[in-house]
């Protein structure tokens, strides 16, 4: 075990130095990378937007489909009762659903900007935040601990990254949809204002790329032996009520549909959980 830390100890000076390096290197790339987001905030405010667009797009076209089904049943209507003119041809609503956020306070559209340029700058500059954070780390661990860090790590990045195109393509524009249609359209007009928005989307990403660590977690708990691979199957329905649970804490308000598009994921993970955990248990054994 000493050969493997040989030349790599250093002075507690040594340390902070190193330290100071390091964290100078990662501020400068965060730096770099904030500038270039607030640079082209409106074209990254356009993709952090996508999913409310989306869901206002599919609630048009909803409206759309209603008004077609009245005219139809109803031969006498005009349809620009409904659409900007009466051409059969023509589907452009009268009255469409904006998809244009509102801005409340004064500062919101600046804080807006500012959040969005900050998430940008942590997920571009994280993989050399990651890299100056590790090389700190690995010169004062084993050769083997080193190897099991690289084991996990480039997966958990991986699957953590997943996740939050998962939701972020998926579970947002879908949960924003039936939750802007819980109630007819003709009692309540859908509008987002820019800070609850901005507040859903990064709750609910950020919590599904931490879910998707599961599998992982899972795997590296069977592996240093503290639960059985044959346990997590006896406690699925446990892990249900859980999930349950979890989605209510981490989804904002009495919101049913994004609790269930959560709870569906962390399901399916614990069973791909399961199936790592009884391959890498056979795997040593056979070792």
């Amino acid at each position: 075990m000493a050969q493997d830390l040989e030349g790599t100890r250093m002075t507690l000076g040594e340390h902070l130095n190193e330290l100071r390096r390091r964290l100078f290197y990662s501020v400068i790339a965060l730096s770099i990378c904030f500038g270039t987001a607030w640079w082209y905030k409106e074209y990254l405010t356009d993709y952090v937007m996508w999913p409310w667009k989306d869901a206002v797009a599919h609630i048009n076209a909803d409206l759309v489909t209603t008004a077609e089904a009245q005219l139809q049943e109803h031969k006498e209507l005009p349809r620009s009762k409904f659409f900007t003119n009466d051409d059969p041809a023509n589907q452009t609503l009268r009255d469409p659903i904006d998809d244009r956020m509102v801005m409340l306070g004064v500062g919101e559209s600046f804080f807006f900007a500012m959040n969005i340029s900050l998430y940008f700058a942590v997920f571009a500059a994280g993989p050399f935040v990651l890299y100056q954070i590790w090389a700190f780390v690995a010169a004062g661990l084993y050769r083997h601990e080193r190897r099991a860090v690289m084991r996990y790590v480039p997966f958990s990045v991986a699957l953590f990254l997943i996740g939050v195109y998962f939701c972020y393509r998926w579970v947002i524009p879908v949960g924003m949809y039936y939750l802007s249609t819980t109630l007819p359209l003709e009692q309540v007009r859908p509008q987002m204002t820019l800070d609850n928005y901005f507040s859903f989307l990064s709750t609910m990403c950020l919590a599904m790329g931490c879910i998707f660590q599961l599998p992982l977690v899972m795997l590296f708990v069977s592996k240093i032996g503290l639960i059985q691979p044959s346990t997590y199957g006896k406690y699925r329905g446990h892990f249900l009520i859980g999930a349950l649970f979890v989605a209510a804490v981490v989804t904002p308000g009495p919101d049913y549909y994004s609790q269930i598009l959560m709870t569906i994921p962390m399901v399916v993970l614990y069973e791909i959980g399961i199936l790592l955990a009884k391959f890498s248990g056979r795997g040593s054994r056979t070792e």
